[in-house]
């Protein structure tokens, strides 16, 4: 099972380096990539016309369907008796992985690194500070997520419920139309938070 998360959460690197080498693919594969982004855009992106826009969207997106992922193992457990605990901190190792590029792509390439550039888009862009609030929760939890250290901050780690609700926030507002599929996308999320607080 682990050997399957690990091949699923490198899949978006994968994608990434096959649409960057496009130029290069034959007709059959061109065909294949437009018709997996047809139906599947929304779990991974679009055709990367603007590299830095299809790696932010690429990053920012695989972090939200790998939480939404971690927060589907404990309704597993309840409802389904699949219990696949061992596994979620492994998960969201992975989103806070892809969550943290998403950020260094902003703070990085978007900002070059200008502090005074990012407090300005953090202060003038709500949506910005939001993903920014998410991304230092999500931050405090990997920090945290180590044997020695989740017991003592345990309690902590329920600002995830907070997160979820920043990601979404970040998520509708990072786009200029606000589709059914961006609705559905966060109804998933809210759902399975449903699911876990239910259980309790």
């Amino acid at each position: 099972m682990r050997i399957l998360i690990w091949i699923g959460a490198l899949l978006p690197m994968v994608y990434a380096a096959i649409r960057f080498s496009t130029p290069y693919h034959p007709v059959w594969l061109r065909e294949i990539l437009r018709f997996i982004e047809h139906y599947g855009s929304i779990v991974l992106t679009k055709a990367p016309v603007d590299p830095l826009k299809f790696m932010s969207d690429l990053s920012g997106n695989s972090a939200l369907w790998l939480l939404a992922f971690t927060l589907f193992i404990s309704p597993l457990r309840t409802y389904l008796k699949l219990n696949l605990l061992k596994y979620r901190r492994l998960m969201g190792l992975f989103s806070f992985f892809y969550l943290f590029v998403h950020a260094l792509l902003f703070v990085g390439i978007d900002q070059q690194f200008s502090m005074a550039g990012v407090l300005h888009e953090v202060s003038s862009k709500p949506f910005i500070a939001f993903g920014m609030g998410a991304f230092v929760i999500m931050a405090l939890m990997a920090i945290t997520s180590t044997n020695g250290l989740y017991p003592k901050f345990k309690g902590w780690h329920k600002l995830v419920y907070v997160a979820v609700v920043l990601i979404a926030i970040h998520y509708l507002m990072s786009h200029k139309t606000v589709t059914f599929t961006h609705v559905a996308v966060v109804g998933t999320l809210f759902s399975l938070l449903a699911l876990r607080l239910l259980k309790r």
